[in-house]
């Protein structure tokens, strides 16, 4: 039997001191990978990701602390998303890719979860929110995310917006797997479905945004 504080729990503090250098290798493997769409490996990675987080978090409230509220997952699902995202897009195009950075010149409002910026940042180029669920918006999210997009685009005109969601709240419509993509549909006994919107979806919608932009500035240059 261990004898004291500190060493029944160095376990514990040593594994969670080694993930920084493990999502460093991550990290730099993904910055050379050659990423393919069309296997949905990105979607699949978000998943395992987001599937471990929770096997620990939840279980580790529900079953060992008796916690009433599972740990929220919405810091994990942006951080999961900007690490494939911004590796896929930093390595294939001269751009920046980044989470929380005001997109106004002047204040500091307007802080999207992702966003991706021309090399200097004078542009957005790509404006990407991440929802784990709905919310306390609830029925409301659709207009806040509608209203999000109009002063992002009272700013950048050209830019793309598009929503991921983990568990999917949007009806299917014409902006569906182009604009707004939710990977799961919730099920309360962990049936959980797939859906067919995918992030890749996103990916190549963003990479229209991006071939439009280099079009247009050639354009400007030529005349």
């Amino acid at each position: 039997m261990k004898n004291d504080l500190k060493t029944i729990d160095n376990e514990f503090i040593e594994h969670y001191r080694k993930l920084i250098e493990i999502q460093k290798n991550v990290f730099n493997e993904c910055r050379k990978y050659k990423f393919n769409l069309d296997n949905l490996e990105i979607t699949q990675a978000i998943h395992d990701r987001m599937s471990a987080f929770w096997d620990f978090h939840v279980y580790n409230a529900k079953h060992i602390l008796d916690r009433k509220i599972n740990t929220g997952g919405s810091d994990f699902f942006t951080e999961t998303c900007l690490l494939f995202l911004k590796t896929y897009f930093e390595q294939k195009y001269n751009v920046v890719v980044t989470s929380e950075k005001s997109i106004l010149k002047k204040g500091n409002s307007m802080r999207p979860d992702i966003s991706i910026w021309t090399k200097n940042y004078e542009e957005v180029l790509a404006v990407i929110e991440l929802k784990v669920n709905d919310g306390w918006k609830g029925k409301n999210i659709m207009i806040h995310l509608q209203e999000r997009e109009e002063k992002i685009k009272e700013h950048y005109p050209n830019s793309y917006f598009g929503v991921i969601t983990y568990w999917n709240f949007f009806e299917k419509s014409i902006n569906w797997k182009n604009k707004y993509v939710g990977l799961y549909r919730f099920h309360p006994h962990h049936r959980h479905e797939k859906t067919d919107g995918y992030v890749e979806d996103i990916i190549k919608s963003i990479e229209l945004a991006i071939e439009q932009y280099l079009i247009l500035k050639e354009d400007v240059f030529l005349s």
